[in-house]
């Protein structure tokens, strides 16, 4: 990772100047997919699951989870079992009209690197289109 920094100071020498940070970035948590996107027609049901894999030398568990907006999506956390490192979210959506949905799934950690996680999801139903003759 590279970062450019500019710094302003009141040195009437030197006003600007620009700061380089540099180090490694480890990364703490995979999450596949990071947002989920849905799409159908009304009265169909739209499905999808994301894996969370937290890394070999950041461990954590995932406490809880919350939904916050749409009744219309559900969600639910899948802990792993066994020998399996990965947790799991499966998510339903369903409608009966053509509607766009959208929710926010915020998931507590115990990790003091990543002490919540968020997923995003869009579920789009469409309007069922008549063929044309």
């Amino acid at each position: 990772m590279k970062k450019t920094i500019l710094v302003k100071t009141d040195d009437p020498k030197k006003r600007k100047f620009n700061l380089v940070v540099t180090g490694p970035v480890e990364e703490v948590v995979q999450i596949n997919p990071v947002s989920v996107f849905l799409d159908g027609n009304p009265g169909e049901i739209l499905e999808a699951v994301v894996n969370i894999t937290p890394s070999e030398k950041y461990k954590f568990s995932i406490l809880g989870m919350e939904q916050k907006i749409n009744a219309r999506i559900k969600a639910e956390l899948v802990e792993p079992k066994g020998d399996e490192k990965s947790w799991l979210i499966k998510i339903q959506s369903t409608s009966d009209k053509a509607d766009d949905l959208y929710d926010v799934l915020t998931l507590k950690t115990d990790s003091r690197y990543r002490p919540t996680l968020t997923i995003r999801v869009y579920a789009i139903f469409f309007e069922k289109q008549e063929p044309k003759s």
